[in-house]
């Protein structure tokens, strides 16, 4: 059988059980075509996200602490700052010169019958800081809103039935004079008992007054009010 030249056969490789060629194809010189492989790609290193993982937390908390204590030292900061300027401001501000300061004037002992209360307005706990006192009244030296007091204690020994007592505050206003406050008081006392007996009355209100106005203190009997020096008291302060 011949060979046609012009039409030649692949070469045929096989395989041993070895994993090499054949000794035909050694024997013919052919090199074995190339056979197509495929490579995966190269194993990534896995890293151990459980110490990074912490680590990240713990910056977070970390982080998270510091802006705590950063705002309590800032708070603490500004109180203390505060304080500092309200002692300052404490020390700088000098006693007030207007009626907004609570007046208060101390009653002392009646020597005449006169209905309307004198009072000490210089010793003791009495003070009359921008406002004038005289002849038992106060003059408003600056018109507005006012708080107007007066306390007065009776003490006596031995009533009658019909006995009243009268605690009034009044205003004058040029030459009207207006009822500001009245306290009337019946039966304080047992008839025909001779121990002591005393009563107290105490008003307050506020009160509309203008400039120049005066305030005074009226009761129905001086001669039984207590001798105690601070029972009786009578007062004003402007209100904001």
């Amino acid at each position: 059988m011949h060979r046609n030249p012009r039409h030649t056969y692949p070469p045929v490789f096989t395989v041993d059980a070895a994993g090499g060629f054949s000794y035909h194809n050694q024997a013919t010189g052919t090199e074995p075509p190339l056979v197509p492989c495929w490579t995966l790609p190269p194993a990534r290193s896995r890293t151990r996200r459980g110490f990074g993982g912490m680590g990240s937390a713990g910056c977070l908390l970390i982080m998270v602490l510091l802006t705590v204590f950063a705002a309590l030292g800032l708070g603490a900061y500004q109180i203390m700052k505060l304080q500092t300027e309200l002692l300052s401001l404490k020390t700088e501000i000098h006693p007030q010169t207007d009626s907004s300061t609570p007046q208060r004037l101390v009653g002392q002992s009646q020597e005449n019958k006169s209905k309307t209360l004198k009072w000490e307005s210089r010793h003791g706990r009495a003070f009359t800081n921008g406002v004038l006192y005289l002849n038992g009244g106060l003059q408003v030296n600056e018109s507005g809103l006012y708080f107007v007091y007066s306390h007065v204690v009776f003490l006596s020994k031995g009533c009658k039935l019909r006995d009243s007592l009268d605690h009034t505050v009044y205003m004058k206003r040029g030459e009207r004079l207006i009822n500001l406050m009245n306290n009337h008081r019946e039966g304080f006392c047992q008839a025909g008992s001779k121990e002591i007996w005393t009563d107290g009355s105490n008003l307050g209100a506020m009160h509309q007054l203008k400039q120049y106005d005066w305030v005074f203190v009226n009761v129905s009997e001086p001669t039984r009010l207590a001798s105690d020096y601070h029972s009786n008291y009578f007062g004003l302060f402007k209100l904001p």
